[in-house]
């Protein structure tokens, strides 16, 4: 799983640039309806767009074109948790990597969430973008000749939580600070009220 990183940081400033491509129109938008905002609040969303671009690259299209749509074979675990029984072929130090690495693929998805997201601030809102976006990866990796497996759907929503949590202690340690209102989206038009008024933890 190591080797799917060291190919994507290759892609990294390709991958980033068309986000801001593809973000350019929604920004334009939100600035004819809500006001001019911040570059921070503008950042924050596009580092989310990237977040879930690299998620669906790391897991889905990294295969392409070696993509089956109609696999001879699917591949599916619903036991949670049997790597804790049972190593998987590849040895337990191949397997602690990728259980690690699920985790954190997940982080900084569940901590932009509720950053660039005002609607997703609560826990049970981000919880469930989070879950849905692995089970959506999950079920997708199913059809295409890939394996399913509820241990990756786990580890991706433990990964989530882990953020949401960063986000909350970032939140309490940077709720004063001007530019974090900025970033949220908290100063300017419509946004009279401070953080906390918006953020239910």
């Amino acid at each position: 799983m190591l080797s799917y990183y060291f190919t994507y940081s290759s892609l990294l400033p390709a991958l980033t640039a068309a986000c801001i491509l593809a973000y350019v129109p929604y920004g334009v938008y939100v600035t004819r309806v809500n006001g001019p905002r911040s570059g921070l609040y503008h950042l924050a969303k596009c580092l989310l767009g990237l977040c879930a671009a690299s998620l669906l690259y790391l897991t889905i299209f990294f295969f392409y074109p070696n993509i089956t749509f109609h696999p001879a074979e699917h591949h599916l675990n619903l036991r949670p948790f049997i790597w804790v029984t049972e190593c998987y072929t590849a040895g337990p130090r191949v397997m602690a990597a990728q259980l690690l690495l699920n985790i954190a693929m997940f982080l900084p998805y569940g901590l932009l969430l509720p950053v660039a997201a005002h609607k997703l601030r609560s826990l049970p809102a981000t919880a469930a973008v989070v879950l849905l976006t692995t089970v959506g990866i999950e079920t997708v990796q199913y059809f295409i000749g890939r394996s399913a497996d509820v241990d990756d759907v786990i580890m991706n929503f433990l990964g989530g939580l882990l953020g949401y949590g960063c986000f909350c202690l970032l939140n309490r340690s940077l709720a004063d600070r001007l530019w974090w209102q900025k970033t949220l989206g908290l100063q300017g038009a419509g946004h009279p009220l401070g953080v906390q008024a918006w953020i239910t933890v």
